[in-house]
C-alpha cells in the first residue's frame, strides 16, 4: 500500500471520528426548551408538579422503597413487566441508551435514578423484576408492590393498570397488554413532573431529558 493511500485512509478515519464526536457532543449539550418545544419533542410538562401519596415498593433482598427515596433525585419511572414482549424492552433500552450516551460525557447521575415497577405482581417477584431491570443497567432498580398499592400508585400517576380476572391463569398476559407506555419523570421534591410519550425517539429523549433536569 502506497504512502498516499495510507495517509488518505488515516484522514478518512480521523474525519469520521470527528463527525461522530461532534454528533454526540451536539446531542449531549443541554439546550433549554420551552414547554411547547418539549411537547413537540415528546415530553409533556405539567404546568405544576403533582403530589401523590406515599407508597411502599419492595426490591431485591427485601429492601423497601417509599416516597423518601425519591427526594433529592430526578427519577425516571416506568411501569412494565418481565414477560412484556415488545413495549417494555424498547422503553428500558431507551433509558439504557440515554445513560450510556450521557456517561460518555461525564454527565452527573448522582441525583438521577431509573426505576421499573412491575404491573404483574402475581408473577414478578422483587428479585425477578430487579434482575430484569439490572440487565439493562446495573444501576437501575426493579420493584414490586402488592396489587392494592400498585393500583393506588398507578392511578395517581395516570398509568392504566388492569387487574387480572378472577379466573386469571398465571401464564396469560391478556390483561397486561394495554398498559400505559409512558416513561414518567418524578422531580427531586418527589412530585410527578411530566412524562415522555411514545413513539420514542432516542435523540428527542436525550434532548428533552437534559433540558428538564439540567440546573438553569
Amino acid at each position: 500500500m502506497s504512502k498516499n493511500i495510507k495517509v488518505s485512509l488515516l484522514l478518512i478515519v480521523l474525519f469520521m471520528t470527528a463527525v461522530q464526536f461532534l454528533f454526540i457532543n451536539k446531542l449531549t449539550t443541554p439546550r433549554y426548551l420551552s414547554a411547547p418545544e418539549l411537547l413537540v419533542n415528546g415530553f409533556y410538562l405539567f404546568p405544576e408538579s403533582k403530589a401523590f401519596s406515599d407508597f411502599t415498593l419492595v426490591t431485591a433482598n427485601n429492601k423497601t422503597i417509599n416516597q423518601d427515596d425519591l427526594i433529592g433525585k430526578w427519577t425516571l419511572m416506568y411501569f412494565g413487566f418481565t414477560r412484556c414482549p415488545d413495549e417494555c424492552p424498547i422503553a428500558m433500552s431507551l433509558i439504557r441508551n440515554l445513560y450510556a450516551t450521557l456517561e460518555q460525557k461525564d454527565f452527573d447521575f448522582s441525583d438521577k435514578q431509573a426505576m421499573l415497577v412491575t404491573i404483574d405482581p402475581e408473577n414478578d417477584s422483587p428479585e425477578i423484576i430487579d434482575k430484569y431491570a439490572k440487565a439493562f443497567n446495573q444501576n437501575f432498580i426493579g420493584a414490586r408492590a402488592n396489587r392494592p398499592m400498585l393500583l393506588s400508585l398507578a392511578t395517581q400517576l395516570n398509568v392504566m393498570v388492569v387487574e387480572p380476572p378472577s379466573s386469571h391463569a398465571h401464564h396469560s398476559i391478556d390483561h397486561l397488554e394495554n398498559h400505559t407506555n409512558n416513561i414518567l419523570l418524578i422531580d427531586p421534591q418527589g412530585k410527578f413532573f411530566g412524562f415522555f410519550r411514545p413513539p420514542f425517539d432516542e435523540e428527542k429523549f436525550l434532548l428533552t431529558f437534559q433540558s428538564v433536569v439540567t440546573p438553569r
